[in-house]
């Protein structure tokens, strides 16, 4: 699996716009979308540039390519041909051998591509190395049941959902921070092993899912045995502190999701919640207050400035 590279909205258009000025001297007549993909980036070109918006439907296991939308543009136009991934696959090479088929002059914009791409795009990001593009229209596609389709799902893409808990404070009950401190940390420990699950969690199987916690990976062998003591069975993540210290406990929680492809994560601190809606922008990040979930969603807030 590759650590997913977030494009939640406002990247899609960042990324949109910084061409805009370029494309606009480019004199296109139309923008040409890949349904699904292409669509979202496509109609934030097509209304920066004030040009009509079409789209192609692409049925991949005949390689067919098609009109999506009713119309077409006008025979021998320039047009923009929009995609949100240059990927390994065919998709974005029928496209634009259909449409230059027929006739018309295509520059290609894909949101990114990588080194591996069967074509690159005349405009785009390409991808830091093993990283791969995550995108909110497509937010089930890394996770590794995904990938196992070989992006042929044959359920819906929402069953593909993977997902991922806190420790302490959802399955396991908070201790006061004070006991924590180095006089008391032998007692604390030992108090934390012999704690019961919370009496009320949040209303989803735990019991399979990751856990990603913020306690240091020395007490892994101790944290293991509380979670197999009391039945939950998923994949234990643990902070390296030779790569997160303390206080960077929520980047050690996003960089997990990121890293194994978690779309799903339910968090009981409320900073470290916010802040991992931050760094995972495309994820479904979950505050848990004891006894409820609030759904986040994190950006930075310099707008504020000039509001």
């Amino acid at each position: 699996m590759r650590t997913a590279f977030p494009y939640d909205y406002p990247r899609v258009e960042a990324e949109v716009l910084r061409h805009v000025p370029q494309w606009r001297s480019m004199h296109f007549d139309a923008v040409v979308a890949i349904a699904r993909g292409g669509l979202a980036p496509a109609i934030m070109a097509a209304g920066a540039l004030s040009l009509p918006l079409f789209a192609l439907s692409y049925a991949r296991p005949a390689r067919a390519v098609d009109w999506f939308t009713a119309l077409a543009p006008a025979a021998g136009v320039r047009v923009l041909l929009v995609e949100d991934v240059a990927g390994r696959g065919t998709t974005l090479v029928d496209c634009r051998d259909f449409l230059l088929k027929a006739g018309y002059e295509v520059a290609i914009f894909a949101l990114a591509y990588d080194s591996e791409s069967r074509i690159r795009p005349d405009f785009g990001q390409e991808m830091p190395k093993g990283a791969g593009a995550w995108f909110p229209w497509e937010r089930e596609a890394v996770t590794p049941a995904f990938a196992a389709t070989g992006n042929r799902p044959d359920r819906p893409e929402s069953e593909y959902a993977s997902w991922a808990v806190d420790l302490d404070g959802v399955l396991a009950p908070d201790l006061p921070p004070r006991l924590y401190e180095p006089a008391t940390l032998d007692i604390a420990l030992a108090l934390r092993d012999d704690l019961a699950p919370c009496a009320v969690m949040p209303p989803v199987n735990l019991t399979q899912m990751a856990v990603i916690t913020g306690r240091p990976e020395q007490d892994r062998a101790r944290t293991q045995g509380w979670l197999t003591r009391h039945g939950f069975q998923g994949p234990l993540l643990m902070r390296d502190p030779r790569r997160h210290d303390a206080a960077g406990t929520a980047e050690h929680k996003a960089d997990c999701l990121l890293e194994h492809g978690h779309t799903h994560f339910i968090e009981s601190d409320p900073g470290q919640a916010i802040e991992i809606a931050r760094r995972v922008p495309v994820g479904r990040i979950f505050w848990w207050d004891g006894r409820q979930a609030i759904s986040l969603s994190a950006h930075m807030a310099e707008p504020l400035v000039r509001a």
